[in-house]
């Protein structure tokens, strides 16, 4: 069986960093807490519960300690929150997120109706809606777009893990309406390069295995590019849920990670891949 990945598996640097600090914070800072996870994988979030940890549901449950906001950020309200009640603030905010934050308050400042490309419940995307004044549009794909909604005037930003293929079809429809369209192109480059590595991939194997936490959005847009290339083409958050009946007969096997999965998870179904099956 020929097995195929990318040069570079593993984890963003966004995912990396937020991790070293988090792990910093944890070796000195005896109450640390987290709203929500730092990152969409259960690994990491178990290996940081370990080292001291504790994911809180609200802002509102922390008494005193340290707070880290997650790699997605937070609103500035809720960071004003948290500020009122002088508990310490380690921000993990991945850096392309604060872009993608900076880069919405600028388009509404130069009076542009602001549309993000990307999915509403996301963590990120609220963040982002925090940070302006006005309510914004938020589209996941081109069918969610409602004409009577866009002014003459729009400025558009992407959720930094979404799939380019649906941001390029959101924007061919919003310029039916819209006189004027100023695009900042916030999509991760590092997110960018994976959604092409996945398409290569896919066009190449017999069987296409995209590894991540189910409830990665990133690693759900993989899947579903993938998908679109390669029909054969699974999901898994690990080697463990490998069923050795998926690659019974493939020839070739692609591997693609999101971007908060770290390498070694990729090397584990690689290894398992290559482990002689059972007659």
């Amino acid at each position: 069986m020929k097995i195929l990945t990318p040069k570079k598996i593993g984890c963003c640097f966004g995912v990396n960093r937020a991790v070293k600090l988090t792990e910093d914070t944890l070796r000195s800072r005896p109450q640390a807490y987290i709203n929500g996870e730092l990152v969409h994988n259960d690994v990491i979030t178990k290996k940081l519960s370990e080292k001291g940890l504790t994911e809180i549901k609200s802002i509102g449950q922390i008494k005193g300690g340290t707070l880290i906001i997650r790699a997605h950020g937070i609103s500035p309200d809720e960071r004003a929150r948290v500020e009122e009640k002088k508990i310490e603030i380690v921000d993990a905010t991945c850096p392309i997120v604060r872009q993608a934050q900076v880069s919405a308050k600028k388009l509404e400042e130069e009076g542009y109706q602001v549309l993000i490309v990307g999915d509403s419940s996301h963590a990120e995307i609220k963040g982002i809606l925090g940070h302006l004044k006005n309510d914004a549009l938020v589209v996941a794909n081109y069918r969610e777009v409602d004409p009577a909604k866009l002014k003459s005037r729009v400025g558009m930003i992407f959720q930094t893990t979404h799939s380019i293929e649906l941001c390029r079809d959101v924007v061919a429809e919003v310029m039916k309406v819209a006189h004027e369209i100023k695009i900042v192109n916030t999509i991760c480059a590092d997110i960018r390069k994976r959604q092409e590595d996945a398409v290569r991939l896919a066009k190449k194997a017999d069987l296409m295995i995209v590894v991540g936490s189910h409830h990665s959005s990133n690693t759900i847009k993989l899947k579903k590019l993938c998908l679109k290339y390669n029909g054969n083409t699974i999901q898994i958050e690990g080697a463990k849920d490998l069923d050795p009946r998926k690659y019974r007969n493939a020839k070739s096997v692609g591997i693609i990670g999101g971007a908060s999965t770290p390498d070694i998870l990729i090397e584990e179904v690689r290894k398992k891949l290559k482990t002689p099956r059972k007659a």
